[in-house]
């Protein structure tokens, strides 16, 4: 049997953006035990944390972007929520929801 062509192109993956209590950060620093400080976009300085689920998952290193949630409780510190890839910052620069310099001033 032959196989059927479909017209379908292949789906864009969609770029997760901030939500409401949602922030873009980048890791200035690993510190161990699951935990990472960041710089935000906001202008804060936190304590990351690396959920278990994403732990063997994702591999974060200093300077990624990552999408961070910071706690209701304790607002200088954030969960990890995902890790942006380097064509997903570049993605994210052209739909102008990050601006590029202000990304190389905080990996600086």
């Amino acid at each position: 049997m032959a196989k059927k062509k479909t017209n379908e192109q292949p789906s864009v993956k969609e770029v997760p953006k901030p939500a409401e209590g949602e922030v873009i950060c980048v890791v200035k620093k690993m510190l161990g035990a699951e935990h990472v400080q960041v710089i935000c976009l906001d202008g804060k300085e936190r304590l990351g944390r690396i959920p278990g689920k994403m732990k063997k998952k994702m591999w974060v290193k200093e300077g990624d972007v990552v999408l961070a949630a910071p706690w209701d409780f304790q607002p200088n510190k954030c969960d990890i929520v995902y890790k942006y890839s380097e064509s997903e910052v570049r993605r994210l620069e052209e739909e102008q929801v990050i601006s590029a310099d202000i990304i190389e001033q905080l990996r600086g």
